[in-house]
């Protein structure tokens, strides 16, 4: 009597017996790639199904004198109401790529395609968060349109030049509180973050007036080494932000040191999102591992945004 094995892994009994086997590669891309990307939750982040580019509607403020009083048997007098657009353009497609060859893999002593997935989901992470925060540092030095207020910057020098780690964690603490005044004065809405580098972080902790020094509380602490929020702003760090870019402001140049901004500064515009696949080239006898996307990013409100340099 003859017995036809079937697959329990196939779909529907039919067709490919592995065809819903674990996709470890797409899966281990993925997982890796959201520990590390912190950029792209910060931001205005659109998704479109084909085209090159796509559209974000800018609107100007209606003043306040633009308020009338009205005379009874009077017309209406009417204000123009000023609208503008971004666009933004898909880039080229992006990938990272690794070939896996069977027998090498066969004689490695550790599991070789996780630890590749792990890597090349951290560096499309990475890849993304530097051109977000590059773009976001564009705006802070960048033109508004429509009645947009323009970036701006705040620069405090005892960030680099002061005694201590507690006199340079002031200082950024002051500096926040300044970039923080800037977007209340250009009436920005949302909320805001700060990022800046692992140092400037850690000076921050260890600032006099981050955190309480003498428990743990709920917006850090020296046991915890991190600070939450400074003037009702996140305070993020990150590698990957650009420190110490120089940025001409005014003709002098500068450091950067920080960045803080609302989503409403920088928009992205997804075509392909982080997409990976694993694939055998029989002549090569190895497999090929490939992880892809395409999107786009710009300026969407300079005035949302805010460099601190020194």
């Amino acid at each position: 009597m003859a017995i036809t094995a079937t697959g329990i892994t196939q779909i529907d009994g039919a067709g490919d017996r592995k065809a819903l086997n674990l996709k470890v590669y797409s899966g281990e891309v993925l997982n890796a790639f959201d520990k590390r990307n912190i950029g792209l939750d910060l931001i205005k982040v659109r998704t479109i199904a084909n085209g090159k580019s796509a559209q974000f509607i800018v609107t100007g403020n209606i003043l306040d004198s633009a308020v009338a009083t009205h005379a009874a048997g009077t017309d209406v007098s009417t204000t123009p109401f000023k609208d503008n657009e971004r666009i933004i353009a898909i880039d080229d497609l992006k990938y990272v790529s690794n070939l896996v060859d069977g027998y090498e893999e066969k004689m490695a002593h550790f599991e070789i395609r996780g630890e590749i997935a792990k890597r090349a989901g951290e560096a499309l992470a990475t890849k993304i968060d530097k051109e977000i925060f590059a773009t976001v540092l564009l705006a802070t030095q960048a033109l508004g349109i429509t009645a947009q207020p323009n970036g701006s910057e705040v620069n405090n020098g005892v960030i680099l030049t002061g005694a201590t780690a507690e006199s340079k964690g002031d200082a950024i603490l002051d500096s926040i509180f300044a970039a923080k005044a800037k977007l209340e004065a250009n009436d920005v809405t949302g909320d805001p973050v700060f990022v800046t580098d692992p140092i400037n972080y850690f000076n921050l902790v260890q600032s006099a007036k981050a955190v309480n020094r003498d428990f743990n509380g709920d917006n850090g602490s020296i046991a915890k080494g991190n600070v939450v929020t400074i003037a009702g702003i996140k305070v993020m760090m990150s590698n990957h932000f650009g420190k110490d870019v120089t940025v001409s402001v005014g003709g002098a140049n500068k450091k950067l040191q920080g960045l803080m901004f609302t989503s409403d500064a920088v928009g992205v515009v997804k075509l392909m999102d982080v997409s990976s696949e694993s694939n055998y080239i029989p002549e090569k006898l190895s497999t090929l591992m490939t992880s892809t996307y395409a999107l786009g990013m710009g300026i969407l409100n300079p005035g949302a945004s805010v460099a601190i340099t020194a």
